[in-house]
């Protein structure tokens, strides 16, 4: 699993070396600090050019001739950020200590510009930048890009006049797979340390969990990276940058054979946005879409298995305004729920797209804000052209949707509509332009098979962020059941208790501004399926301890122990809510 390679020193690390099976960014402890006593070498390179592309062709450098090249601009980066649920326990009383984080960067220019990850120095009290012959610097951060995980730091201390020749860049676009690379950097905080491997892979899409978006056109590397590598240069055999080192894939949270760099392409082109405007625009066009399989090909009767299956859109997005469709009918395929019936993406300006990775390669390398594009989609069947402008990537959104406590058996005793939702609000009915009715129950999803599908009844297709949340717009809601008013979704549950699987009901909804009622045969649900119901808008759900899923369960109980065994009982209490 994916592991950021900084390390951090604080309470909290103690839970995420029990979660050590996922990509880790790298930042490291200052316990692990070994500082190097070698002297910098002389670097006969003056040049005061930032990073740019040098392409001349030379014969490639020795590991030790590019070590010696390049050491005296590969830097150590401490960032101290205060935070307050970081304790530790002194004297039996427990005091609040700043997060330590160590990474990497790299020298851009002779101004004092350093290059590094983004996470490395989120939300910094203060940051400080150590070169190889242990010359340190306070430094601020000028410019940060959380999406593309780049950050440009410049250092502050008057009288900075250290003489170090920038790093130059290669052209990324032009790796081969079976490369030699070299990755140099601080795993543990052993500073100036030097690993070499080939590329071993381009064009993966590596998650981001701090935005939520991917980023795109990752290079992976076997050479050695570790904790403490993050936002370091990756290096060719000419000594030159073709990425930056960011993450690993281990499930140890150490080397495990894999890692991933940000090309040296985007980092140019990011670089020179943050520092001109401190921030850099990404295009965006307000989807969410799951590459085509064979498995979701036949559940959606497609003859096609390449290509972007497009699931929502965001409400008032690039997409939205152009008319792309997203889906609207949940469906069990391969084990996994997936909305059907949106959709699907097989070229974009005539190019193909095979799949999910393709298509966000394209838009970061060869796209900008306010281009337009055009999309070709096939939509019932039929293949259509269709044009849109692409705008600028909007902040993250939260995504705080919760279900009810129903346990499988229940769930499967119990008549039910096979729908998802949430029930309805001012600022629901307001943003859906709805006049009849502040009442009732959005239906966001329709499960396959289900009643309401077989009904006829429509979900919802279009996501829109409403007080910090998203929600699926578009759908039916749901005013009455018989001769019963629907105000929320209890008065669902409440009637349909009265009723048995096999029994008809009378639906009243409203579907573009009309009241219509829909007859409907109640039936059962299977495994985790249930009527779920939105969190106060604007309000995160508080899950119990006991919750199942990835982060419930005996997982989250061993999580606790351990915590305990290492911070006290009455400091996991507060951490894991007990």
């Amino acid at each position: 699993m994916r592991h950021y390679l900084h390390m951090h020193n604080h309470l909290w690390s103690i839970v995420i070396a029990i979660l050590a099976t996922s990509l880790v960014f790298g930042i490291a402890s200052p316990q692990a600090i070994a500082q190097r006593s070698n002297e910098n070498s002389n670097d006969t390179d003056s040049t005061n050019s930032s990073l740019s592309s040098s392409l001349s062709p030379s014969e490639a450098l020795t590991l030790p001739e590019i070590f010696n090249k390049t050491e005296s601009s590969v830097v150590q980066i401490t960032s101290k950020s205060p935070i307050s649920s970081s304790l530790v326990i002194r004297n039996g009383e427990q005091v609040p200590q700043d997060d330590v984080a160590l990474g990497s960067g790299f020298v851009y220019d002779q101004e004092g510009h350093i290059i590094t990850n983004h996470h490395v120095i989120s939300d910094p009290n203060s940051i400080e930048v150590t070169f190889v012959d242990g010359d340190s610097y306070s430094a601020k951060v000028i410019g940060e890009d959380p999406y593309s995980d780049i950050a440009v730091l410049q250092i502050t201390d008057d009288g900075f006049q250290k003489q170090v020749p920038p790093l130059k860049a290669a052209n990324s676009s032009a790796l081969q797979v079976g490369e030699q690379v070299i990755a140099i950097g601080n795993p543990f905080g052993l500073s100036g340390t030097l690993t070499s491997g080939v590329i071993s892979q381009m064009g993966r899409v590596l998650p981001n969990d701090i935005t939520g978006y991917s980023i795109s056109n990752i290079i992976q590397t076997d050479a050695a990276i570790n904790p403490g590598n993050s936002g370091g240069p990756l290096l060719n055999s000419k000594g030159e940058i073709v990425g930056m080192n960011t993450a690993i894939f281990s499930n140890t949270g150490v080397y495990s054979g894999v890692g991933f760099a940000i090309p040296s392409n985007m980092v140019q082109k990011v670089v020179a946005s943050l520092l001109k405007n401190g921030s850099y625009n990404h295009p965006y066009m307000g989807i969410s879409g799951i590459t085509l399989s064979p498995e979701i090909s036949n559940a959606s009767n497609l003859n096609d298995t390449k290509g972007i299956l497009v699931v929502d859109i965001t409400a008032d997005s690039p997409a939205d305004k152009a008319g792309i469709r997203g889906g609207d009918v949940l469906t069990s395929v391969d084990g996994h729920d997936i909305r059907l019936g949106g959709d699907v993406i097989v070229a974009v300006d005539n190019q193909s797209v095979r799949a999910m990775e393709d298509f966000l390669t394209y838009l970061e390398e060869q796209k900008a804000v306010g281009d337009n594009i055009e999309l070709s989609v096939i939509r019932d069947g039929k293949t259509e052209q269709i044009d849109l402008t692409l705008a600028a990537r909007p902040s993250q959104r939260a995504e705080d949707k919760s279900q009810l406590n129903q346990g499988p058996e229940q769930q499967q005793r119990r008549p039910a509509l096979g729908i998802n939702g949430i029930n309805m609000t001012p600022e629901l009915a307001e943003r859906m332009n709805q006049t009849q009715s502040q009442k009732g129950f959005l239906i966001e999803d329709i499960i396959a098979g289900g009643p309401a599908d077989l009904a006829g009844i429509r979900g919802g297709y279009k996501v829109a962020n409403v007080n910090g949340s998203d929600i699926n717009l578009g759908g039916d809601i749901v005013v009455g059941i018989d001769e019963r008013n629907v105000n929320t979704i209890h008065d669902i549950q409440s009637y349909l208790d009265t009723k048995k699987v096999g029994d008809n009901v009378q639906i009243k909804i409203i579907r573009d501004s009309q009241e219509i009622t829909v007859p409907l045969k109640l039936g059962t649900l299977e495994g985790d399926q249930a009527l779920r119901e939105q969190a106060p808008l604007g309000q995160l759900p508080q899950l119990p301890f006991s919750q199942e899923g990835p982060f419930g369960g005996d997982l989250l109980d061993d999580m606790y122990n351990q915590c305990v065994e290492g911070a006290g009982k009455e400091v996991c209490d507060q951490l894991f809510g007990k």
